[in-house]
């Protein structure tokens, strides 16, 4: 009986070592929606954008893939409009409440006209490294800067 009871009580640790260790499982397999709308730009190059609107769905397909579905519009001050979409693919790992990306492909499916330095940032992308906070409440997941700084301030809604 001592040894049924020590088996089970070392399953019920090693169930609870793999539960706080590997806390990726709340987001493999899951999809969220995310809307962002930038206004105001004070770099010169993007000063004749009246706004920029930005639709994401992020699909984190394993406990390691990312997949950012990407539509959006460019509203330049003389009126015109530029839609783009693009696919971003990211490898990503968590750790409690923190999940660290590495962008590893930009697949364009169309490309704004007239916005040149538009595209150059999203491509330079690629190979870019970062850390974010996150938050998943109830049907939504909030992402956040270690700093907490209002500029990287991100909400989705579970799909």
């Amino acid at each position: 009986m001592r040894l049924v009871n020590l088996v089970l009580l070392f399953i019920l640790v090693g169930l609870a070592f793999y539960k706080f260790s590997f806390n990726d499982t709340e987001l493999a397999g899951s999809r969220w929606a995310c809307n962002e709308l930038s206004k105001n730009f004070i770099s010169e190059p993007y000063k004749k954008y009246q706004e920029i609107t930005e639709k994401d769905v992020l699909y984190f397909a394993s406990s390691s893939n990312l997949t950012i579905f990407q539509t959006g519009e460019l509203v330049f001050k003389n009126g015109e409009r530029h839609k783009y979409e693009v696919i971003i693919d990211a490898s990503y790992k968590v750790k409690k409440n923190k999940i660290s990306l590495k962008y590893t492909n930009i697949d364009w499916h169309y490309k704004p006209a007239k916005s040149p330095v538009f595209v150059q940032d999203l491509d330079s992308l690629k190979g870019f490294e970062t850390d974010l906070n996150y938050i998943i409440n109830d049907e939504q997941l909030y992402f956040y800067n270690r700093k907490k700084h209002e500029n990287t301030n991100y909400l989705c809604f579970s799909l």
